[in-house]
């Protein structure tokens, strides 16, 4: 796990190689009205961060789907991309085959498996990313690809490229820097349920860090944004809980009135819990920020997986109820 975290941004140099080689088939006789990326976990989150990170540019509305069905919406004015790492996921192979009953012509991405299979043998536009490692290190590869699947049909600028080779550099830059401040925070976190806040541009960043807390550390982790939590989770905190531990994630680019609603916050919180830290993104822009805090929560939950004597890879659990499932007809 070490070397594949610390190999994030030459992940990303070469997920653009691949990207930039992609050749997508398909032609779209309507314009397209929406998009659905159809993905769970790892392979589900391009998704979220890409709906985020282009809210600004997108015209067309974009859903993430993560469950055996399509949404009803979906016809051939959907832009369908299917999104499995190891492409045996069996849910977005439900949704594959419900595709093709429907007569749609999916962009597959995948390292090879079923869906890979089902591309080849129904003539689908396929982005191979290459295989052998767990899928939540893959992020990189699938998420860049989504970018390509994108920008090829017009609905995001190509500048996004120039902005993940800028991430590279960021990440080459300050890895050092960032593995000795989470080695620290992780020593902090240790048996702790962990809250993690953000304004509501970083929510994709949020639900990566708990998948990673979650896998990695083999930890209990929730997530809300604001303003959405001063509606209602802020009531929640009312008495003293120290086996609590609350993350904040902070950026220079907040919304001026979201900030003011953070410090709010934090002082309710402080004076019921000792364990509030703040995590501080850089990056020269929202983009770059959301990759930095990615990075950041990779090294997070693998320095916490090993003070408390996890193996930052083993997820026998999640094993097991593949191996229950698949034996269900």
């Amino acid at each position: 796990m070490f070397e594949l975290i610390k190999e994030f941004p030459e992940q990303l140099t070469k997920a653009l190689e691949i990207g930039e080689s992609a050749v997508l088939k398909t032609k779209y006789s309507t314009e397209i009205k929406n998009v659905v990326v159809s993905g769970l976990g790892a392979s589900g989150f391009g998704g979220n961060i890409l709906s985020e990170l282009f809210r600004e540019e997108l015209k067309v509305p974009v859903v993430v789907n993560k469950g055996y069905f399509l949404p009803a919406f979906v016809d051939s004015s959907t832009l369908l991309i299917l999104s499995s790492y190891s492409g045996n996921t069996e849910e977005t192979m439900s949704c594959a085959h419900q595709a093709l009953r429907q007569g749609l012509h999916p962009v597959c991405i995948t390292s090879g498996g079923r869906l890979e299979e089902f591309a080849l043998q129904n003539n689908l536009d396929l982005i191979k990313i290459p295989s052998g490692f767990p899928p939540r290190t893959c992020l990189g590869y699938s998420t860049t690809q989504l970018f390509f699947v994108l920008g090829h049909y017009g609905l995001i600028p190509n500048t996004f490229k120039q902005s993940i080779k800028d991430v590279v550099s960021l990440l080459q830059k300050e890895q050092n820097k960032i593995m000795e401040d989470t080695e620290f925070l992780a020593a902090k976190l240790v048996k702790k349920i962990i809250v993690l806040y953000a304004e509501d541009k970083y929510e994709s960043i949020l639900l990566r860090l708990k998948q990673q807390i979650n896998e990695n550390s083999k930890l209990h982790c929730w997530f809300n944004v604001i303003p959405e939590m001063n509606h209602n989770e802020l009531v929640g905190w009312r008495e003293e809980n120290d086996s609590l531990a609350v993350l904040l994630l902070r950026a220079d680019d907040e919304y001026p009135r979201n900030t003011h609603r953070i410090v709010f916050k934090k002082d309710v919180i402080v004076k019921l819990s000792r364990n509030v830290y703040e995590i501080d993104a850089k990056g020269a822009d929202t983009f770059a920020k959301h990759f930095y805090f990615i990075h950041f929560g990779d090294w997070l939950s693998y320095h916490l997986a090993l003070i408390q004597g996890y193996d930052p890879m083993e997820i026998d659990v999640l094993n097991k109820l593949k191996g229950h499932m698949g034996a269900i007809k």
